[in-house]
This record gives C-alpha cells, structure tokens and sequence, in this order.
C-alpha cells in the first residue's frame, strides 16, 4: 500500500488554529519514517507552533511541554534501532580477519576486536578496554609506538608499517596500518590500528620473484651451455683421436706413457665439464620422465639406500617419520630419488658427515611433503634467497659445483611443486619439498 506523503502546509501558523496543529503533528506520522524520526518531526512542529507569535503564554508552555515529551518518546523510541547498529557494527568489526584497536588522544583504548583477542598474543578485551595502550601491548616499545600514534594524531594521515616478529615461535611478517579517525570536528579524536598477517603473501611473493629470476638464470645459462658444448665435443674427439694415434707418432717409452696421461686427463676433464652442461640444461629443461603414481615413503627409502654404501654418508644416522595416511604422488621416481639424494648428501655435508637427519613426510591439504632436518651449521639469511640459483654454492672450493640445489629446484618445479627452506645459523636447516598429489587420491 502507497505511503502517504505529508501534508503540505496551508499558509497559516499552525499555533493559531488547534484542528491545523493536530492534522499538521499527525501527518508526521502518515509516511514510512521510522518512529523515531516522526516524533522528533512532530516535536519540531510543535517548537514552531510555540514559537509563533500571539500565542498565549499558557498556551506556549503547554505546546513547550508536550514537544519535549515528543522528543523523550523520541529518543526511547530510537534506542533499540540504534542498539541493533551498535551490534550490527561490533559483529562486522570482531569478523575482520585483521586485528583491530582504537585508542583516544589520551591512549586509552575504546575498541578492541575478536582478532586482538585470539592467538599467542591474545589479549583478552576486558583487559584492554579503557587501559592506556602501552599497558596493554608490552611487548612494543612504548616510545615508537607513541611515536606512531602522535604523528597521525599530528598529520592526519594514514600510516602503514611492515613488522617482524618470531614470538609465535617462527619468523612471521604483519602489515600495521594505522587510520586517523575523527568524531564532530576536522581534529583527529582516534587512530584506527589495523594489523594484518602478510607472511605467507610475502612468501608467495618471494617465490614467484624466486621462480622468474631462476627461469631468466636457466634461460640464459642454457644457451652458453649449449655453446660450450660444440667446443667440448670438438676437445673431445681431438683427444680420443691423439690418444689413437700415440703409438704411431711416439715411440714407447717415457715420452710416450705422459703423452697418454695427458690424453686421459684431457678425457676426464672433457666429461666433468659435460656432465656441468647436462646438469645447467637439466635445470632448465628438466627431462621428461615417465610418471606414475607413487608412495613418497618408497622414495625415501630408495634414496636412503643408495647413500648406504656413500662414503658422505657413512657416519650419518637417517630417522624416518612417515605418514602411513599420505597418498600418493604424480611423479617420477628416479628423479624424485635424485632429489632426495641430493638433500641428504647436503644434509650430510652441513653436519661435517656425522650426525642425525629427520626424514619425514606428511599431507598439508592437496599436496604431500617431505622434509629433511639436519642439525648442522645453518645456513645464512643472505645465501638463502641464492641457494637455486646455478652455479651458487655455499661449500668450500673444490666441494660443489653449485648444481645440486639447482636441478633439484628444476626437477620439483617440473612436477608442479615447489622446495622452501628453513634456516638458523648453529640450529641447522629444513628443506621442505612439496608436491601435489595424484589425481584421485583421497
């Protein structure tokens, strides 16, 4: 049914005319307005009325009277709409995935969200509300974050911070931001902090800024290699040729036994630096290999027996922790073999080949990890980001080619996974492959 629109005035004051003043009050209450704004509308009315002149001053009381009782019906009216806001306003703010405070000029807290509460650094509402800020957050330098406060207090601007912090017991990135907020006036009354975990985004960032300079690297490096190979060749068969040709051209004797000593060397050396290329190429172009599904237990395994007999690998106690439940994984074994080999070999060498390494695997969602923990040297912050790269090694001369990790990363890229790594120098490193799972596994 149509709302009625109110009535247009007639032209005449309505305090004038009794029956204009009671139709004029009730047409407040013809439309769809809520109740509330109707009686503070009829109140004014009625403020009006009695403002009009020739109105008697019994009367002008009286219409004074009635208008302020309008406006208390008014307000009780509006208490329940503006308590159901109220907690409209504080469910939406405790479902923010983000942490969230306000505090006065005075630093005292008048808001603090579900997300501030929950966690290791949890703290609970009631003992924050009301308090002064720097009692509450202990664990922050008071004078920074005074700092903080007064110069959105000062500016007016929005502040945003990236913070730092291992208190969960692993190194975790936030994003303060801090708003300025402002009730009645152009002065800034509250700052609105907001913090929100960004570790995992900063680590996908890092990996993908990771995966283009190790695809630019791979690129780059596959072309010299494939140059480097034509000459190779070339010294190759020049040599085998020498070699043929050393009893014909050198009679036996001394002269004879260096020259084909040097012929071998030449071989070997021939060899090493193809078998360089073929690792650069593989990182770049991994090679295809049939896949099937496959236990990454069995993996494992394998790997572990072939490093049986490994001299790097002789005074190394290997612990294993399976997931009797993880399924499989799409993959192919000798090169998720490879990989493993390779990890241990490296966990073998960060503990001087004497120690315990924890093998283990487990199922993060969709996909399947296994984990190798060594208890050596660690490894530090800035060769992290490097460890993929070709040709980078952190082992002393004449101990790496700087390929391992690299094919490694081409391998498991392939597979559509992805090796992350965590390190403490003198606590030792985790390397943490991960895989999806086959089709179809539950």
């Amino acid at each position: 049914m149509p709302s009625r629109a109110p009535a247009r005035s007639s032209g005449r004051t309505p305090g004038r005319d009794p029956l204009d003043l009671i139709s004029a009050v009730a047409d407040e209450f013809a439309g769809d307005a809520p109740v509330h704004h109707a009686l503070d509308a009829a109140a004014r009315r009625l403020r009006r009325a009695a403002a009009a002149k020739r109105i008697p001053a019994k009367d002008r009381a009286r219409l004074e009277s009635a208008a302020h009782a309008l406006e208390r019906a008014g307000t009780r009216a509006a208490a329940p709409s503006r308590e159901a806001d109220e907690a409209m306003l504080a469910g939406i703010v405790d479902a923010l995935p983000l942490g969230l405070y306000v505090v006065d000029r005075a630093y005292r807290v008048h808001a603090w969200n579900r997300s501030r509460e929950i966690g290791t650094q949890g703290i609970a509402r009631e003992e924050a509300i009301g308090r002064v800020v720097f009692d509450v957050l202990r664990r922050q330098a008071p004078d920074l974050l005074r700092r903080e406060f007064d110069d959105v207090f000062s500016t007016g601007a929005v502040r945003q911070y990236e913070i730092t912090s291992s208190s969960t017991g692993e190194m975790r990135t936030y994003r303060v931001s801090k708003i300025p907020m402002r009730l009645g006036g152009a002065e800034v009354t509250h700052v609105i902090t907001l913090g929100e975990d960004i570790t995992e985004e900063k680590r996908a960032q890092a990996r993908m800024a990771q995966a283009e300079k190790l695809a630019a690297v791979g690129q780059l490096a596959a072309g010299v290699m494939h140059e480097v190979n034509n000459p190779l060749a070339t010294v190759g068969a020049c040599a085998e040729s020498l070699a043929l040709a050393l009893p014909e051209a050198i009679a036996e004797g001394a002269a004879r036994e260096r020259a084909a000593e040097l012929c071998r060397i030449i071989d070997i050396e021939v060899q090493r630096a193809k078998r360089i290329v073929n690792g650069v190429l593989d990182f770049s172009r991994p090679t295809e290999e049939a896949r099937a599904p496959l236990p990454l237990a069995s993996v494992v395994d394998e790997a572990l027996l072939l490093l049986r007999h490994n001299a790097r690998f002789k005074r190394v106690t290997a612990d294993r922790a399976f997931d009797a439940t993880l399924p499989p994984v799409m993959g192919s074994a000798p090169q998720l073999v490879q990989v493993l080999v390779a990890l241990l070999l490296n966990a073998a060498d960060a503990m001087q080949g004497a120690g315990s390494v924890l093998v283990r695997t487990v199922r993060a969602g969709n996909e399947a990890l296994v984990e190798v923990q060594d208890r050596g040297h660690g490894i530090a912050p800035h060769d992290i980001g490097r460890l993929f790269e070709p040709f980078y090694t952190t082992k002393p001369p004449g101990r790496g080619t700087g390929l391992g990790l690299a094919i490694c990363y081409g391998i498991v890229r392939d597979h559509g996974g992805r090796i992350e790594v965590e390190s403490a120098v003198g606590r030792g490193s985790t390397f943490r492959v991960r895989l999806p799972l086959a089709p179809g596994a539950a």
